[in-house]
C-alpha cells in the first residue's frame, strides 16, 4: 500500500481513530496494573499517563516516517523496513520513558539496563508499534477506498452530464432543421406569418442557449414547448388544436433539458401526416406517486421508424429521449409508445432517487 496523500491532507477520522484506539490500549494496561497491584495505585496512572502520552507521540511520529517513506519506496522495501523502525522506536520510546520518570522523582533510579532496553523495550513495545502500524495500515487503506469509490461516482457522474449535454445540443440542430424547413415554406407564400415564425424561434432558442446545463425544470420545459407551439399554430392554424394539461405543483421538478419536446415534435410532425385535420395534441403532466408522468398524445397512426425518411431524421428524437431518461434515472423510469383508438401515445414515468423524496 501506498499512501495518495500526506498525513496532514487525510481526514480527521485517521488520527481520531489512532488517538481513541491508543488511549483505549493504555487504560486496558492501567487497569490490568491496577488489579494485580493495587496498592500502587498513584504510581500506576502516572507511570500509564507519562508513557501512554510518551507512546503515542513516538506513535505518530512513525507514521509521519511511514507516509514518507512510503512515497519513496516500492512497497516490496517499504515493508521490509516496518520491522526495524518499530523495533528503533520502541527503544527510544523506552529510553525516554525511562529517563523521564527517573527525572520527574517518580523511579529512584534510572532503569536502562541492556535487558530491559531490549525485551521490555525493543521486543514488547516494538509489538505494540507493529500492531498499531497494522491499524494504521487498515483504517488508511479504508479512507483511501472509500476516497477511490468517491472518484469513482464523481467521474461517472461527469461523464454523465457530459452525455446528457451532447445529447441536449444533438436536439437544436434536429429542431432547427425543421423550423427552418417551416419558414422558406412561408417566405414566398406569407412573408408576415414567416416573420412571426422567426420571433417564436429566437425566442425558444434562447431557451436553448441560454447555458442552464443539462437539467431544466417541468416549468422551463413546457415554456419551451409553448414558444414551439407558437410556431406551429401559425404555420397550421385551424388545422392544430392543442391541450396542455400540468400540475402547477410539478412545476420545480427538475428533469434533463428538452425531454419532452421531441414527444411534441414528433407527434406534430408524424400526426400532420396520418391524422384527419385537425390534428388534436394532449399535453398532460401530473403527479405519479413521488415521481411524474408525462404523456404527449396525438390523434393519427404510429409510425414505425423503419418507414421513415432517414433524411429527416426519423427516429432521432426518440432515441435521444430513450438514452436521456437511462443516463439520468437509471432503473427508475419507464417510457412507452403505444397506438390506441386513433390516437398514439407516447408516455413517460419517473421516479427520483429515494433520497430526493417527493417533488
Amino acid at each position: 500500500m501506498r499512501p495518495s496523500a500526506s498525513i496532514s491532507r487525510r481526514p480527521v477520522l485517521l488520527p481520531a481513530a489512532l488517538a481513541c484506539c491508543w488511549t483505549l490500549w493504555v487504560v486496558a494496561g492501567a487497569v490490568a496494573w491496577m488489579i494485580k497491584a493495587p496498592d500502587k495505585l498513584p504510581y500506576i496512572i502516572r507511570y500509564s499517563a507519562l508513557d501512554g502520552l510518551l507512546g503515542l507521540l513516538v506513535c505518530g511520529l512513525l507514521f509521519f516516517v511511514y507516509d514518507r517513506l512510503s512515497r519513496r519506496l516500492g512497497l516490496g522495501g517499504f515493508v521490509a523496513l516496518v520491522a526495524p523502525l518499530c523495533f528503533t522506536a520502541a527503544l527510544g520510546w523506552h529510553a525516554a520513558s525511562m529517563a523521564a520518570l527517573w527525572w520527574l522523582g517518580w523511579n529512584d533510579k534510572l532503569w536502562l539496563s541492556a535487558q530491559s532496553l531490549l525485551v521490555g523495550g525493543g521486543i514488547m513495545d516494538g509489538i505494540t508499534l507493529a500492531l498499531f502500524s497494522l491499524l494504521f495500515f487498515a483504517v488508511d487503506h479504508w479512507l483511501q477506498l472509500r476516497e477511490e469509490r468517491e472518484k469513482a461516482r464523481e467521474a461517472t457522474a461527469l461523464a454523465h452530464q457530459a452525455q446528457l449535454q451532447m445529447l441536449r445540443y444533438q436536439l437544436n440542430p434536429h429542431f432547427l432543421f425543421n423550423a427552418l424547413n417551416s419558414i422558406r415554406a412561408m417566405i414566398l407564400r406569407d412573408p408576415e406569418r414567416a416573420r412571426q415564425i422567426v420571433t417564436e424561434l429566437s425566442e425558444f432558442l434562447r431557451y436553448s442557449l441560454n447555458g442552464r446545463g443539462p437539467d431544466s425544470t417541468v416549468g422551463e420545459e413546457m415554456q419551451a414547448i409553448e414558444n414551439y407551439l407558437a410556431i406551429q399554430r401559425i404555420r397550421f392554424e385551424e388545422k392544430l388544436a392543442v391541450t396542455v394539461r400540468v400540475d402547477p405543483q410539478l412545476g420545480a421538478f427538475v428533469l434533463p433539458g428538452f425531454l419532452v419536446h421531441p414527444l411534441v415534435e414528433n407527434a406534430v410532425k408524424y400526426g400532420m401526416e396520418t391524422s384527419e385535420p385537425p390534428l388534436r395534441l394532449a399535453i398532460e403532466i401530473a403527479a405519479d406517486g413521488p415521481g411524474l408522468r408525462i404523456r404527449v398524445s396525438n390523434t393519427g397512426r404510429l409510425v414505425p421508424a423503419a418507414a421513415g425518411d432517414a433524411r429527416n431524421g426519423t427516429g432521432t428524437g426518440l432515441r435521444n429521449v430513450a438514452q436521456r431518461l437511462a443516463l439520468a434515472f437509471p432503473g427508475r423510469h419507464a417510457f412507452a409508445l403505444a397506438e390506441r383508438d386513433g390516437w398514439v401515445h407516447a408516455e413517460i414515468t419517473l421516479r427520483p432517487a429515494a433520497a430526493e423524496g417527493a417533488p
